[in-house]
């Protein structure tokens, strides 16, 4: 989670608050109670920072583990949300890989299939590290968009 902890330096010279660690045991559970598993970079993520209060300066937020089980009381099948970009005008959502890793998908809620952003958290958070705008302006759905959820 080398790109997540340069994001937190980011947030933390922002004056961003950022959350304590979550233990594994309550991501797992979290993830369990909303019917899905939390694959082991999830875990890692919520071992490293337990979410955001308020949005960043881009207007993305970490959700809490509280959060997550809020937000996710349909059917998950298409994913876990975990985040939103400017207070829920989209969010995104984790789709486990074969490989105990999390893919990220932007989900825009006009029922169209979600559209993948990342291929694992470690690539999101580098996405966003480097050109956050790519990563929450990016792909939108529409005729020459790619849906791949």
């Amino acid at each position: 989670m080398r790109n997540l902890r340069r994001m937190i330096e980011r947030w933390k010279t922002e004056g961003l608050v950022l959350l304590p660690p979550e233990p594994a045991a309550a991501v797992c559970e979290t993830f369990a109670k909303v019917g899905a598993k939390a694959t082991a970079d999830v875990v890692s993520m919520y071992a490293i920072l337990g979410g955001m209060p308020e949005m960043d300066k881009e207007y993305w937020r970490l959700w809490t583990l509280s959060d997550i089980q809020i937000e996710n009381t349909a059917d998950v099948a298409t994913g876990v949300l975990f985040s939103d970009y400017l207070i829920s005008c989209w969010s995104y959502r984790l789709i486990p890989n074969g490989d105990d890793t999390s893919a990220v998908f932007a989900d825009y809620f006009n029922d169209d299939k979600c559209i993948r952003v990342a291929g694992s958290l470690e690539e999101f958070f580098g996405m966003y590290a480097e050109d956050s705008y790519q990563v929450l302006e990016g792909p939108h759905p529409g005729p020459d968009s790619r849906s791949d959820a």
